[in-house]
């Protein structure tokens, strides 16, 4: 029945945090973890 399971996103191509656009889904999961994965830096 998998009420219970969570589904599965769809790869997208688009950042949903920053909106930069890639031409591949695994690129963009890659920028996903290295850019936005860490904390970020405090501006001055």
């Amino acid at each position: 029945m998998n009420l219970f399971k969570k589904k599965a996103e769809a790869p997208t191509l688009v950042c949903r945090i920053c909106e930069l656009k890639f031409t591949d889904p695994q690129r963009t999961m890659r920028h996903m973890l290295k850019a936005h994965s860490k904390p970020q830096k405090a501006k001055k």
